[in-house]
C-alpha cells in the first residue's frame, strides 16, 4: 500500500488480534501502524502511556459514529502502553492534495468545510476535542473527506512549526473544543488558498502571528468569510461552537449564528497545566490578563481589532477583507450633533475615555449623532494613551442603534486607517436616560472593555 513504511525490529509484531504489516506514521513517542485481522485492515496508534484522561478520551471516541470521522473501534494494552484501533481510511492527506492539485474551488471548499465540521461537532458532543486538527488530519478518499485522530495532543516534534495550533495551544495553556474551531478555520484557509494563514517559516515567527496577527480572508469565498472570521478569534470564548458553525454551513440560519451579549473575558492561567477532562463547554480558569510584555498568552491583535457585524441583523462581514468604498463625508469628532427630544435615552454628543486591548490602554474619542428615534451615526477615533505611547492614531465611521437602553455601534468605514488595523464594534447597557458615562464591551477578539465620559 502507498505510504506504508516497513516495520523495524523495535516495532511489535502484533497488537491484540491485529498482525502489524507496516507503519503509517511515526513520532518521537508514538507510532501508527497498519494492522490486519480477520475483519480487515485497521489503523492502530500505540501511545506512550495509559493515563486516566487518555483512557477517558478513547472511551468517548468510541461513541462517535459520524461518517466523516474515522471510527474508533477498540483499544487495549501493550505492556504499560495503550493502543487505539481505528478505522483504516484509504485516502490522500488534504495537505498532499493541495500541494499537488492546488486550492479547492468554492463548491469543493464548502463540502470540505461541512464534512470536517460535522466530524468535529460529533466529537464535541461525545465530550472530546480533536486538539490536533490540520490538513494532515483530513484524508480525501472515495467516500469523501474523513477526519482522523482525536483528543490526544501529540508532543511537538523537533522544529515543529505551530501553523495550525490555536493561540492557547501556542502559549502552552489548556485547550478544549474551541481550539478545534481555530485550527479548522486555518485549515480551510489553506485548502482555499494553498497557503498557511500564518506562514510556515520559523517557530518564533509563526507563533507570533498566531498570537497577534489578523488573517486576510479576502481570497476565501465570501459566504465563508464571516464564520471563518469568528472562528479565528484569538480568545477561545469569542469563537462559536462546532454545532453553530455546522448550522451556518447548512444554511440553517440567515447569515450567522447569533452570538448576542458580551463574551466572558479570557484569562489564561500563568503556568501550563494539563487540560481538564471535558464534559460540556470548556471552562477556563481566571487569572490576570497578561501585560504587553507578558510571555504568556498575549491574545490581542492591536488597537481597533474587530469582528464586524454588518449588513443584516445577524450577518458578519469582515471589513478588512472587503473592498473599501470611496471616502465620503462623515461626522468628525468636532461636528455638531443633534439634540434629541426630551423623554428618551440620549447618547448624542462627544465622549472621551479609553478602551483596553492586549497591547494596553488606548485613548478613545467617540462622537455620536442621532439621526432618528433610534438610529445612530458615530466616529470612533483612537490614539496613544500616555501610559501606552506606541499606539498609532486612526478613526473610522460607525452606525448603530439604541434598543431601549442597549447601545450597539458597528464599524462601517475607515476614515484614517493605520496599517492593517481593523475596526471594532461596541455594545453597552445604559443606566440613565442621559448618562454621563458609558461603560461597555468591545466585540473583538483582542479587546475587552471601554469607558467614556460625556465631554
Amino acid at each position: 500500500m502507498d505510504g506504508v513504511q516497513a516495520l523495524t525490529g523495535a516495532d511489535p509484531a502484533q497488537l491484540g488480534e491485529y498482525a502489524l504489516v507496516g507503519v503509517l506514521s511515526r513520532g518521537r513517542q508514538s507510532a501508527v501502524y497498519l494492522g490486519r485481522s480477520a475483519n480487515g485492515y485497521a489503523a492502530i496508534k500505540l501511545l506512550p502511556a495509559a493515563d486516566a484522561e487518555t483512557q477517558r478520551a478513547v472511551a468517548a471516541a468510541q461513541q462517535v459514529t459520524e461518517p466523516s470521522s474515522a471510527r474508533v473501534l477498540t483499544a487495549g494494552m501493550y505492556g504499560d502502553r495503550l493502543y487505539v484501533v481505528s478505522e483504516y481510511v484509504q485516502g490522500v492527506p488534504l495537505a498532499q492534495v493541495i500541494r499537488q492539485e492546488g486550492p479547492r474551488d468554492a463548491g469543493q471548499l464548502h463540502w470540505l468545510a461541512t464534512t470536517t465540521m460535522a466530524a468535529l461537532a460529533a466529537m464535541h458532543r461525545a465530550g472530546i476535542a480533536h486538539l490536533d486538527f490540520s490538513p494532515a488530519m483530513v484524508l480525501l478518499g472515495p467516500e469523501g473527506p474523513k477526519v482522523i485522530g482525536f483528543g490526544i495532543p501529540r508532543p511537538p516534534e523537533p522544529g515543529f512549526v505551530p501553523a495550525y495550533l490555536s493561540p492557547e495551544q501556542v502559549a502552552g495553556h489548556p485547550a478544549g473544543p474551541a481550539s478545534d474551531l481555530f485550527s479548522w478555520a486555518v485549515t480551510m484557509i489553506y485548502a482555499g488558498t494553498g497557503m498557511s494563514a500564518f506562514g510556515e517559516d520559523s517557530v518564533a515567527a509563526v507563533s507570533h502571528r498566531v498570537l497577534h496577527t489578523p488573517v486576510d480572508l479576502s481570497r476565501m469565498p465570501p459566504p465563508l468569510q464571516p464564520i471563518l472570521d469568528r472562528c479565528l478569534a484569538k480568545q477561545p470564548e469569542y469563537r462559536p461552537t462546532a454545532q453553530e458553525v455546522l448550522a451556518f454551513l447548512h444554511g440553517a440560519v440567515p447569515g450567522r449564528p447569533d452570538f448576542a451579549g458580551p463574551p466572558p473575558a479570557y484569562a489564561p492561567s500563568p503556568a501550563y497545566a494539563p487540560p481538564p477532562a471535558y464534559a460540556g463547554p470548556p471552562a477556563y480558569a481566571a487569572a490576570p490578563v497578561p501585560s504587553k510584555s507578558s510571555t504568556g498568552l498575549v491574545v490581542g491583535l492591536t488597537a481597533g481589532i474587530v469582528i464586524l457585524l454588518a449588513a443584516g441583523a445577524t450577518a458578519v462581514v469582515l471589513l478588512l477583507n472587503q473592498r473599501q468604498p470611496e471616502p465620503v463625508a462623515v461626522a468628525t469628532p468636532s461636528a455638531v450633533v443633534a439634540t434629541p427630544p426630551a423623554g428618551r435615552v440620549s447618547v448624542a454628543g462627544r465622549w472621551t475615555g479609553t478602551y483596553l486591548c492586549n497591547q494596553g490602554k488606548t485613548a478613545l474619542e467617540l462622537t455620536i449623532k442621532e439621526t432618528s428615534s433610534d438610529e445612530l451615526e458615530a466616529v470612533f477615533a483612537f490614539e496613544a494613551d500616555p501610559s501606552n505611547p506606541g499606539v498609532p492614531s486612526g478613526s473610522f465611521a460607525m452606525s448603530g442603534r439604541l434598543d431601549g437602553r442597549v447601545l450597539e455601534l458597528k464599524g462601517e468605514r475607515w476614515i484614517d486607517r493605520p496599517g492593517e488595523y481593523v475596526m471594532v464594534d461596541l455594545r453597552a447597557t445604559l443606566t440613565q436616560d442621559r448618562p454621563s458615562t458609558i461603560k461597555g464591551t468591545i466585540l473583538a477578539g483582542g479587546c475587552s472593555t471601554f469607558e467614556v465620559e460625556r465631554s
